[in-house]
């Protein structure tokens, strides 16, 4: 299928690991229906930007957290449809690790930085994307190990 360049939106973000690379980052919000999300930090790329300074930056504001992406790069990509908007939306994802935290930016205090710990993030991550991206980046630390 085509799609024109304002059929497309184009995101990118990071799985960001903790210095004891056993706790991932996470935002946790009030969803549209009042049901609290629990997701991996991401937002659109912005004209002229990299995908991967884009994933830095999305990290950084949403979550205070520097990142320092891993070589492995691209880990997986996510597309969706909304019916609302008439786009699709094309993820691009990679696997990080904090290097420093900062202050989160003010727009975004509405969500939550949050650090899982790897082993509970099945029951807590909301999205099955998100579950499924979680199980790849871990797959990519134990092949860096």
């Amino acid at each position: 299928m085509l799609y024109s360049s304002n059929e497309v939106v184009f995101s990118a973000g990071a799985v960001v690991f903790d210095a004891a690379g056993t706790r991932v980052l996470t935002i946790a919000f009030t969803g549209n229906k009042g049901d609290k999300v629990v997701v991996f930090p991401k937002g659109r790329v912005e004209e002229g930007e990299s995908l991967k300074d884009a994933a830095c930056r999305e990290v950084e504001e949403e979550t205070g957290v520097v990142c320092k992406l891993w070589p492995c790069g691209l880990v997986g990509l996510e597309t969706r449809y909304s019916e609302e908007v008439q786009k699709t939306k094309v993820v691009y994802w990679y696997a990080a690790s904090i290097v420093e935290t900062r202050e989160q930016h003010q727009e975004d205090k509405w969500m939550v930085p949050t650090w899982i710990h790897v082993a509970d993030a099945s029951n807590v991550l909301t999205r099955d994307d998100d579950r499924r991206l979680l199980e790849l980046c871990w797959i990519q630390k134990q092949k860096a190990v």
